[in-house]
């Protein structure tokens, strides 16, 4: 493969309990990609707006070094 990636570190935080078995509306964006690096963000609401968890992830993609 020409590219290297890797998840650099991520992160879930659970604000509240949910039901896991209704509907579940996730949400992301990506407000950084830099240097190699992106990260990327998420929320995950019930089907009545509240927020219930957020995530966090940051990864690597670049080109693969040749040998």
């Amino acid at each position: 493969p020409e590219l290297q990636v890797a998840s650099l570190d991520h992160a879930m935080w659970f604000h509240r309990p949910c039901r896991l078995d209704d509907w579940l509306l996730y949400t992301q964006d990506s407000p950084s990609a830099a240097g190699a690096r992106g990260m990327t963000r998420g929320s995950i609401f019930t089907r009545d707006g509240r927020l219930v968890a957020s995530v966090a992830q940051e990864g690597l993609i670049r080109k693969r070094a040749n040998d």
